[in-house]
């Protein structure tokens, strides 16, 4: 299948799992794979991510302080980061957001530096991708308030029409991951039917929430064919529109 677009995966956490980089990287272009984004696992990871991708244009790099980051003293984070955005190449700020369901200090501190990365992105002039889990009424404000005159994305979709249709109004983009697949998603896959096919995008999130056709073993981006089919049949449109779409979605993001 060619011409697919994975807009969210973590290199370096497929290697911690043991994943061949190299090996992959290969095996996805070889089996004609279009491009799509590497997100950070730690705050200073970009460098060694420029250095791993610096063959592949078509994957995009970025870099962000997840909300696990509120934990911290927020003194000073903004500031390094900031800095660290120069070290290497920078094409989306993310994942960042909200993350209610773990205790990831307080809410307040998770959106603080959740805007002060939104200003770093605008800075840039760079899409945001967001993050959020159990926290979509905060989410909707959040997304209200800010200026985002270079988009963004609202990654690994799982909450309801509400949050949708804000971040729809805003003029973000909307991925979905694995989790269409489940059997039991009747509702996540209602609102996928919802969203307009020029605001859509699709992901992996690998190593995580492999398809349902995978599930239990670690998640790559070669696992993305699985998505885009459950995709198209809740679309209900053909294969080829939606793989044509997607690409269209990505390059208005990023050229």
């Amino acid at each position: 299948m060619h011409g697919l677009i994975d807009s969210h995966f973590h290199l370096l956490a497929l290697s911690l799992k043991g994943v061949d980089l190299p090996h992959l990287l290969e095996e996805l272009f070889e089996s004609g794979f279009h491009g799509g984004i590497d997100i950070g696992i730690r705050r200073d990871d970009l460098v060694e991510r420029t250095l791993l991708l610096k063959d592949y244009p078509q994957i995009k790099i970025a870099a962000g302080i997840g909300p696990w980051g509120a934990q911290d003293p927020l003194e000073g984070q903004l500031e390094a980061f900031r800095a660290l955005c120069d070290k290497g190449r920078l094409d989306a700020l993310g994942e960042i957001g909200l993350d209610f369901y773990w205790n990831y200090g307080t809410p307040e501190r998770q959106i603080s530096l959740c805007k002060g990365q939104i200003e770093i992105a605008n800075e840039l002039k760079i899409p945001t991708i967001f993050h959020t889990r159990e926290a979509d009424e905060a989410m909707g404000r959040l997304l209200k308030e800010v200026s985002l005159p270079h988009s963004g994305i609202l990654h690994c979709f799982s909450s309801d029409w509400t949050l949708a249709k804000v971040a729809l109004d805003k003029g973000l983009f909307i991925s979905f991951a694995g989790p269409i697949t489940y059997k039991k998603n009747d509702a996540l896959r209602a609102v996928l039917a919802k969203v307009p096919l020029e605001n859509l995008l699709l992901e992996t999130d690998s190593p995580y929430l492999a398809p349902q056709k995978y599930r239990g073993r670690i998640n790559t981006p070669l696992y993305i064919p699985e998505i885009y089919q459950e995709a198209a049949r809740v679309k209900e449109i053909p294969l080829e529109e939606l793989i044509e779409a997607i690409k269209r979605n990505f390059s208005t993001l990023f050229y």
